[in-house]
């Protein structure tokens, strides 16, 4: 395949012909609504807009978790709408961690018959091994899991050439279409196409609702942060419809707020909170049963809280040690943790505080407990966390070494 001229293997105009400079039609498809009607509208009626279908690329970066009603619309609507008119349609998602285990294309097709589920490397992973959920104050997370993917594969597959990229931004998005003008380069031409057409979202629902007789679902991760917003309302919906994906999101936001309490999921309250609130009995049953199969372990969590740079009495930046020292079941997690709390008692929400931060001291502070939960935050810690410690609290020696 690498022996080919690129422009064969990405079955488009050679170079040598006449037509090789036309820019390359790349729709970024994340399955929603705003970018699945406009992949209905120039699919049903290409020749209204002037649309060579066969120089169209559909590209869709897998993440993981996607609510599997938006893969079930995706697939038994505008799967077949693509195949039938040989769309050519990539499905590509994270190889690992880091960038250095690059890109896997999962599928590259002009008849796709499936929405891949998950990658080798998904957001879920990354967020059981950091501890931690999807953080509302940045859109991290989608820059590295559909951004950067993304744009991997465009420097890999299309190199040089020229191509219109089209992002499903609708009317109300202005903003954010302006933001992504700031990208164009000498290959890459932004297109906001429902935008030019004065399309708002809800005109996007009524386009599928015409063509394919549903509403479509919104696309989002299952633990998505801003599902607790505006769309809260549907979120809940979708969450009483199936209780194994609230599951999910439960098993992200437990761990993560055992390891830092001001680790809700929608930032200043909690999915958990939210289903007791709307009575979905069926997924919080199910959320403690399923936390009592996991393997757990006993953490010890560190932290250091450094001044800010202007007010001494204002908290900057922390740093977070988080080192596993047993694993077993929930029971034997517990029980280790009552044998080895210092003396301490453990607390109602499960943490045994080995030093906690002086209210009225200035900073920089530190605090320490060990927390019994679900098994599998990797351990970490900055280079220099134990020099800043040892600093900050006088403590030479670990507790913890030789947890055998």
């Amino acid at each position: 395949m690498n022996e080919q001229p690129l422009d064969l293997f990405l079955g488009l105009p050679h170079a040598g012909s006449a037509i090789a400079a036309e820019p390359v039609h790349l729709v970024s498809w994340g399955l929603g609504v705003e970018s699945s009607a406009y992949l209905t509208e120039i699919l049903t009626r290409p020749h209204m807009y002037g649309i060579d279908l066969s120089n169209v690329i559909v590209l869709h970066a897998v993440v993981g978790n996607e609510w599997e009603s938006t893969i079930s619309d995706a697939e038994k609507f505008l799967l077949p709408l693509l195949a039938e008119k040989g769309v050519r349609t990539v499905q590509v998602a994270r190889g690992g961690p880091r960038e250095a285990d690059g890109i896997i294309v999962l599928d590259d097709s002009r008849s796709p018959t499936r929405i891949h589920k998950r990658g080798p490397w998904t957001l879920e992973e990354e967020s059981i091994q950091s501890g931690t959920v999807p953080q509302l104050s940045h859109r991290r997370c989608s820059l590295k899991f559909k951004g950067w993917v993304l744009d991997q594969w465009i420097v890999r597959f299309l190199g040089d050439r020229p191509y219109e990229h089209v992002i499903g931004y609708s009317a109300e998005e202005l903003n954010r279409a302006r933001r992504d003008m700031v990208y164009a380069t000498a290959t890459r031409t932004p297109l906001h196409p429902l935008i030019e057409w004065g399309w708002t979202r809800a005109t996007c629902l009524a386009r599928l609702f015409k063509e394919f007789g549903v509403i479509w679902n919104k696309s989002a991760c299952v633990y998505c942060p801003y599902s607790g917003g505006k769309s809260k309302k549907e979120t809940l919906r979708r969450m009483r419809e199936s209780p194994e994906e609230a599951v999910t999101a439960l098993m992200l936001e437990a761990v993560a707020m055992m390891l830092n309490p001001n680790s809700k999921l929608y930032g200043t309250h909690s999915l958990l909170d939210l289903l007791i609130e709307d009575g979905n009995t069926a997924a919080i049953e199910l959320f403690h049963r399923r936390l009592e199969t996991k393997p757990w372990s006993v953490y010890d969590v560190r932290r250091v809280y450094f001044p800010a740079k202007d007010d001494p009495m204002r908290k900057g930046t922390a740093w977070r040690s988080v080192k596993p020292l047993f694993t077993g079941n929930a029971a034997q997690a517990r029980t280790w943790l009552r044998a080895n709390d210092a003396g301490r008692p453990v607390s109602p929400d499960g943490r045994a505080w080995l030093r906690h931060q002086d209210e009225f001291a200035t900073y920089p502070k530190a605090e320490r407990f060990l927390v019994a939960t679900v098994a599998g935050v990797q351990e970490k810690e900055r280079v220099n966390f134990t020099t800043q410690w040892q600093r900050i609290t006088g403590e030479v020696d670990d507790l913890f070494t030789d947890p055998a």
